[in-house]
């Protein structure tokens, strides 16, 4: 089984491609990249502390909070060429966060 300090490393992987995907790569043309980043990032940076404790209530959360990111990478990895690398980079990190999370269920059985 992986160990469960991977989901740190997945989750500030996923916060470093943000930037990347929409302020560099492939920045959005409707509305302000800024927008973009603030409405992608907000929700991961307030998980974030808990996450890097390893608090359970929180890597959980962040898992509810990936699953929409992981729909949209799939999707735009899918129907959108230009978006399609950094869309797959961070559909592999949300895959190797999920692969590490069934290790919170050991942890908090082994510290009780």
């Amino acid at each position: 089984m992986i160990p469960l300090w991977w989901c740190r490393v997945a989750l500030v992987g996923v916060l470093l491609v943000q930037p990347l995907w929409f302020g560099w790569i492939n920045p959005p043309t409707v509305v302000p990249p800024w927008l973009v980043l603030v409405l992608t990032m907000v929700p991961l940076l307030l998980v974030l502390p808990g996450t890097w404790q390893l608090q359970a209530r929180s890597l959980v959360i962040a898992g509810c909070l990936l699953l929409l990111y992981f729909c949209v990478a799939v999707m735009e990895a899918w129907a959108n060429p230009a978006a399609r690398w950094p869309a797959i980079a961070q559909v592999i990190l949300i895959i190797l966060y999920f692969t590490a999370l069934p290790s919170v269920r050991k942890e908090v059985t082994c510290n009780d």
